[in-house]
């Protein structure tokens, strides 16, 4: 019986020996196998023959050409570079593969003809185009400032009439003396119109805006910013000059015509007293005239805003007071 128990633990044994050191053989066998077998393995196909020698691949290179033994002179053109315009030496050696006939050569720029000793450097002469050229002008200028007033009078006569964009001439009265030169009287300046319009209703006169816009110095027309101040002695606001506002003057003559009947109805009614049975007659007219005298003076005020003002006449060689409105550089 004890016999049976210990064969039986023998077997027991021997089973687990074999058990726990398989995997330690499957091991010590896959490191036996080359990747190559084994990746033939994994495919399925046959195991190559490993007895086999390969020899290696042996590529015949083609001969190249050896290089010039001036590789390293200046005097050897550059490969793959773009033309820069300049004409290499004499003696430079042009690759073959560029084509010389599709060279973009600047036509300004010209070889000179090499005079005296050989200095191993060529003369670059460039030719310019006189016909384009511009030749700036030295000139120096000085500023007029703003605020600076100076008289002119008109060449030609100012009327409403005038449209928009129209210009008028003035010349000036006076010298103007600056620290660097003297602007001398009849210098040409001129204005445009801005805004222009006849007579309007309620008694609103014609009306032309002047703005000074250059002046003629030096040879130059040279761009200024100036307005008319004054007219004569009479001051302008914003450069305006405009036509007389006849409201009160309308007022008066829209009064007038009732007192002009009420001064004829008053003789009638002075005539109807002094005959006998024109006495009882006489009182209507006059009462008449009163009525009317007093009824155009009250409504004048009102029928005087239909009327309309008075027509803008400026005649020639009036004098006018220009003002700088903003600095002026003027060239001299």
């Amino acid at each position: 019986m004890n016999i049976l128990k210990l064969f039986r633990f023998i077997f027991v044994l021997f089973i687990s020996q074999a058990l726990i050191g398989m995997p330690v053989f499957s091991l010590d066998l896959e490191s036996t196998v080359t990747d190559n077998e084994r990746s033939h393995y994994e495919k399925g196909t046959t195991q190559p023959n490993t007895n086999t020698t390969s020899e290696p691949l042996k590529t015949k290179l083609p001969t190249v050409p050896a290089p010039p033994k001036n590789i390293n002179s200046s005097t050897v053109a550059p490969l793959n570079t773009q033309y820069s315009g300049k004409i290499p030496n004499d003696e430079a050696i042009i690759p073959c593969n560029i084509k010389v006939d599709k060279l973009t050569i600047d036509e300004n720029v010209v070889k000179s003809k090499p005079t005296g000793k050989d200095t191993g450097k060529n003369t670059v002469i460039v030719k310019t185009d006189t016909k384009n050229t511009t030749t700036v002008q030295n000139y120096k200028t000085f500023i007029l400032a703003k605020g600076t007033q100076v008289r002119a009078v008109n060449k030609t006569t100012i009327t409403d009439s005038l449209i928009e964009g129209h210009t008028v001439e003035f010349l000036t009265t006076q010298d103007i003396f600056t620290p660097y030169c003297k602007i001398p009287k009849n210098t040409k300046l001129t204005a445009k119109v801005v805004d222009s319009h006849g007579p309007q209703i309620s008694c609103n006169g014609g009306l032309v805006a002047l703005r000074i816009v250059s002046a003629y110095i030096n040879g130059y027309t040279q761009p200024i910013n100036a307005g008319i101040i004054k007219i004569k002695t009479d001051n302008l606001h914003f450069s305006n000059l405009k036509g007389e506002h006849t409201y009160l003057k309308t007022v008066c003559k829209k009064a007038k015509w009732g007192q002009k009947i009420f001064s004829k109805w008053s003789k009638t009614s002075s005539k109807l007293a002094n005959s006998g049975a024109g006495v009882i007659l006489a009182p209507f007219p006059y009462v008449g005239g009163c009525v009317l005298a007093v009824s155009s003076t009250l409504t004048s005020p009102v029928t005087a805003i239909l009327g309309k003002g008075g027509n803008l006449k400026v005649p020639a060689n009036t004098v006018f007071t220009i003002k700088f409105y903003d600095d002026a550089r003027i060239r001299y």
